[in-house]
Formats: C-alpha cells, structure tokens, sequence
C-alpha cells in the first residue's frame, strides 16, 4: 500500500469509529466530531506526516506517518469520550454536581466555569445574530454573506462578554459565593454539622442601618467628586426613597452602601460611610454579602449565572452561606411566595422575561436576609399592577425584620409606588425633599385612520399562534389585529404574557406556529433581512443588545451601510438624527461609556436615519428620566411610520398612543 492512500483509509476507519461511538444518542454531534477532526488529520499528515515531503520528491520516512496518525487517534479518542460524556452526562447535571459536591467552592467554580461560559456564549451569540438579522444582516446565505457579517457578530459577542464581567463577578460576590471554603447544597448530603455563616437579619441594630456624613465620590485620576453627600441615614424597620435622574449619583451610591468600590466600582470614597456601624471599607463586596444586597436594573447583572431553575437560582446565595438544608429550603419558599414567582420555581432563569427575571433577582436577595436592602430601578419591568403589592411586602418584610430599604429611582412618575422622597440628586450632590421636576410633554400623535380611509394597512396579524419548542401549550393563541399607516398602538399586559415573543414575530425574527404576520400584503418571514431592515425598525427592550460599533458615529451610520444615499447624505442624516436624540457632539464616545438613557438614545439614532413603514418599540422609555422622556416622545411624534410599542408606562401610553392592545393568557385584545 503506497504512503499516500495509507493515511487516507486510517482516516477513514478512524471517523468512522468516532461516529458509531457517538450514534446512539446523536447525530449531530457525531457529524460535527467528523468535520472538525477531519481537517485535523489533513493538517498532521501534511506538516508531520511527510506528505509535503513525498509530492516535493524528498526523503520520507514512514514512521513519521504513523506517529501522525496515532496522535490524531489519541485526539480523536478524547473529543469523542469527552462528546459522549456530555451526551449522557448534560452539562446543567455535571455542574449541579460540581457545586454540590466536596469541593472546595473556589475549585468547583473552577472546574465548572468552562462550561458555563460555553452556555453565556451560546446564548449571547443567539442574541447577538437575532439583533444583526433586525438590522439587515444576512445571518444564513451564500458563505461570501456569511464572512462579511462575522465581524459584526464577534465584536458585539466579545464586547458584551467583556463589558459584563464585572458585574457578574459583583453579582457572585452579592451571594455570597467563596465566603467560605465549604458551601452547602440542596442537591447534596444534608450535613448538620455546617454552621451558620452569619447571623439571622431579625437580630436588630441599634443605631442606623446605614449612615453617610460628608461623603464623597471620586472617580479614578479626578480630583472633584462626582457625588457629594453632606448627610444621609435610614434607621432599621423604614424605607429611604431617593430620586434622581439619568447619570445622577443612584448608581454611585448604591456601590458605595454595598461595599462595591473600589473593587467593582472604580474609584475611592472620602468622608464618613458606615453600613451597620462600621466603616463600609472595613468589609469587601463578599464580606458584606450577609448584611447588604442591591439589586440592579438590569437584572440579568443580578444573576449568578450558575443555576438552570429559579428555585436553585434563590437557594445559591443561602447555599453559600452554608446554612443547614432546611432553612435554605425555609428561605427559598418564603422569597417566591414574597415576590410572587412561586409558579416560576422551575423554569430557567434564561427563559424569563424580563419582567419575571426582575421579581426573580428580588427574591434571591430577600433569601439572604440582609439587613440593608438597596434597590436601583429594581422595579423598571416590572407590570404596575405588581409595583404596589411589592412595595408594600418590601416595606413590612423590612418593619418585621428590622432592616433598612434604600429605594433609587427616577423622577417624574405619578403612578411610583413608593411614598414622598426623602431627598433627591442635583448637580452631584444628594440634597434633602423631593426633585423639583418640570415636565414638559409633547402634543400627542394623530388617530387611528383604519377604516376611516382607503390606506392599504400597513402590518396585519393575522390568525397568529407561536409556541416555544420544548412546551406543550402555546404562548400567543389566534392573535389578530390591524393598523394602517400612521397608526400606533401600546401593547401592554402582564409580565411573561409574550408581548415581546409578538414583537419579534412582527420583525420576522421569529416564525408562527400557526398563521401570519403581513407588512404591505407581503409576509414579513418571506423577505429578505436587507428588505426587512429597510422596512422594519426594531427597539430592543436591552439596547446594548443592538450595539455593534465602538463610536456612536458609527453606530448610526452602520445602518446605512447599503444604502445608495452619498456619502455626504449619510452624513447630513446621522447629523439629524444625532441632533433628535439629543447626542450631538457625542459622535466619537463609546456607546457603552453613555449613561442608559444616551445608550438608550443611541439605538434610536441607528433607527431614525432610515425611513421605513413600521417601527417596533419593546419598553422604549424604561431607561429615561422626565428630561429625556419629553425628548424621546418629541421624536417619537414627529415620525411618520406606523409605530406598536410594548409599555408598562400608564401615562406614557394614555398619552401618545390612541389604541391600546392588551395581551394576557395569549389572547389580544383592544
């Protein structure tokens, strides 16, 4: 047998037992262990096998051949073992074991943190090629079309994997995670011998739970504070509510109660800040996690990332405390029932909405029992007809228990279900009574014309039903409904009710079950990403999410990236939609470096320098306070295109938009 055909049939016989290993459970897998190895074994028997050397007429040797192909064997075996392992041994079981077991926390984490990252990959890439196919690029197509749109995918993958580390290692901190060697476990041996990490929150403290007297914070390399305090404290059992706007200083001082500067905040913090009657820099973020929990707004940053239910997600910060098997238990069940998610107990915390995924990063904080419990726009998701039985529990858990509740939140909301402020931040410092904020609003929109005219309607839903794969009953049931140019309408409803599933199936991001969505009499699944776009304009309801460029100026400009406009009609259009939105003069700032409300703004600039024929809005005003809400309303009324948008804001929706659609239970109704 001649070298050449020698390393061609091994190769063979080799992939063909890698795929009769992996054919019992799937073929999937078996073909991708197939194409990745055999390039693989090409490349050995290339470069180390003498393949080169036989067609170029030099010396060869045979043993060479053979060491090639016994180093693609013992290769091929691992990734075939390895492939297998996973197939019966999924990773959500191996991790449950790993964090279950004996280990030491710090060494599970370890071990387990290779596959959870592989899962926040997947899931981020997913929704970095949904946000890509909104904005026109190709995700599926020739392999030219391919190629020219991963460059869009890598950088938005990696950008937001590296912008969201701190906060998930602020986030494992909150709970706990590595404050002892041992962590106990609800999946694991019930060991009564574990101590209790900390004390219970119902043992009060005597005098202020939290105390601040000229206080300061300086960013790193500045030399003037960018948040003043000359004095603030909430005694245990009462709620401070503190109001300000976009930027202002709740986020900063948030960090400064928990202990999170200058670990995972940058920056120092000069003056008097004690939390419990110490002084907050005499603890770590971790240290602190006992005693203090903030919630943030966004509440994916929240999240442990770790966990594959909601039940486990509430128990992991008590499992870190190393608390006996029955008061984790005790915790759990009472932090769904006080955030109402007891129903949710066994759903993935991937698959909430964001809504659900809020009252979820509330109950894993209220089952560490802290005794100071900070909430920033913790509740911006929230459905209004749940703000208020929460706050209510919020506010009598902290009376019973003896904590303090700080509540940061925006200014200008009449239906906030929170009493008079205490103070409120202006021009960075944190001053006593409430913001005086004058609001100015803008005229509302035109009519409804359906049925008023002969317009063609622009979006028909008609007969729609979707349901989840893997679920038994549909989320959206026979939904119907029209709008005809000009048109808007609110789409409210209940947390988890499918309002943003209807978005994406209206963006044709998503394909019905059953039925169809029309734009112009063309269905929206049938054309083109490219002719979608042009038509199409789609808000996330995350706008990071939308983000693929790192200056503004080319954010809003990738949008018309195909468009036959000259280069210097580009121009003029970013220069006027910057100027709507508020960013002029921020054309060459990293979006990510904006404050919400400006990142917020950003995705609307990369909207607005196209005219389309519909434009979708998921919770557009979540991030705004009463200054860039006008504006943002200000734009949104001079745009012509037919416009639906998702709102939990009462006002905001009575105001500007004259059709309400209510969707709950997978019925639509107006």
């Amino acid at each position: 047998m001649g070298l050449p055909a020698f390393p061609f049939i091994a190769a063979m016989a080799g992939l063909s037992s890698g795929a009769v290993l992996l054919w019992p459970r799937s073929r999937h897998r078996a073909k991708g262990v197939i194409f990745f190895m055999l390039p693989l074994a090409l490349g050995f028997w290339l470069i180390h096998g003498g393949v080169l050397q036989l067609f170029l007429g030099g010396p060869v040797e045979p043993s060479r051949a053979v060491w090639a192909f016994g180093l693609w064997l013992r290769i091929l075996s691992v990734i075939s073992a390895s492939q297998l392992w996973l197939e019966y041994v999924p990773p959500p079981v191996l991790i449950r074991s790993l964090f279950a077991g004996r280990l030491p926390a710090s060494w599970a984490f370890l071990l387990a943190s290779p596959l959870l990252l592989a899962g926040q990959i997947r899931l981020r890439a997913v929704q970095v090629r949904e946000a890509q196919l909104s904005r026109g690029v190709p995700v599926h197509g020739t392999f030219f079309e391919r190629a020219s749109s991963l460059t869009a995918l890598v950088f938005p993958l990696v950008l937001g994997l590296l912008n969201e580390l701190p906060a998930r290692s602020a986030a494992l901190d909150m709970k706990g995670f590595g404050l002892f060697p041992r962590r106990s476990s609800l999946t694991g041996k019930d060991e009564t011998t574990l101590r209790h990490a900390c004390e219970p929150a119902s043992q009060k403290f005597p005098g202020n739970t939290a105390a601040l007297r000229e206080a300061a914070f300086f960013a790193p390399g500045e030399s003037a504070p960018l948040l003043e305090i000359p004095e603030f404290s909430v005694p245990p059992g009462y709620t401070a509510f503190l109001e300000g706007g976009n930027g202002s200083g709740k986020s900063t001082l948030s960090s400064m109660l928990s202990g999170a500067v200058p670990e995972h905040r940058g920056g120092s913090i000069a003056g008097d800040v004690r939390v419990l009657g110490e002084d907050v820099a005499s603890r770590s973020c971790l240290a602190w996690s006992p005693d203090v929990q903030a919630v943030q707004q966004n509440p994916v940053l929240s999240l442990s990332g770790c966990t594959f239910t909601v039940r486990e997600e509430v128990a992991f910060g008590p499992e870190n405390l190393a608390l006996p098997q029955g008061e984790i238990r005790a915790r759990v069940e009472r932090a769904l029932d006080l955030a109402g998610i007891a129903h949710l107990g066994d759903r993935n915390p991937a698959c909430l909405s964001g809504g659900e995924a809020q009252k979820l990063a509330l109950a894993s904080a209220l089952a560490m029992n802290p005794r100071l419990l900070i909430l920033d726009e913790a509740f911006s998701r929230i459905h209004p007809a749940d703000r208020h039985s929460l706050a209510s529990v919020l506010r009598r858990q902290a009376l019973e228990a003896g904590s303090a509740l700080v509540v940061l939140e925006k200014p200008g909301n009449a239906s906030s279900p929170w009493s008079a402020p205490a103070g409120h931040f202006r021009d960075g410092r944190l001053l006593r009574g409430p913001s005086p904020v004058q609001v100015r609003r803008p005229a509302s929109g035109p009519s409804l014309s359906c049925g008023k005219n002969d317009d063609q309607p622009v979006l028909v839903i008609d007969d729609l039903s979707f349901r989840w794969k893997g679920e038994t009953s549909p989320l959206l049931r026979s939904v119907n409904a029209v709008l005809c140019p000009g048109d808007r309408a609110a789409l409210t409803g209940p947390n988890g009710a499918g309002k943003s599933t209807l978005m994406r199936l209206c963006a044709g991001l998503l394909e019905p079950e059953k039925g169809a969505v029309m734009l112009g009499g063309v269905p929206v699944g049938s054309m083109a990403p490219g002719e979608r776009a042009a038509r199409i304009g789609f808000l996330f309801q995350d706008a990071e999410r939308q983000i693929f460029h790192s200056t503004v100026a080319g954010e809003v400009l990738f949008s018309l990236r195909k468009s036959p406009l000259s280069q210097e009609e580009r121009m003029e259009r970013m220069r006027q939609a910057l100027s709507a939105t508020g960013l002029s003069g921020k054309e060459e700032k990293h979006p990510l470096d904006l404050n919400a409300a400006e990142r917020r703004m950003v995705a609307v600039a990369s909207l607005s320098v196209r005219e389309g024929d519909l434009m979708l809005l998921d919770e557009p005003t979540r991030d705004f306070d009463p200054e860039w809400q006008t504006r943002f309303e200000e734009w949104m009324v001079s745009r012509r295109e037919t416009i639906v948008a998702v709102s939990h804001d009462p006002e905001f929706t009575e105001r500007l938009f004259p059709a309400v659609w209510s969707l709950d239970r997978g019925h639509l109704t107006a």
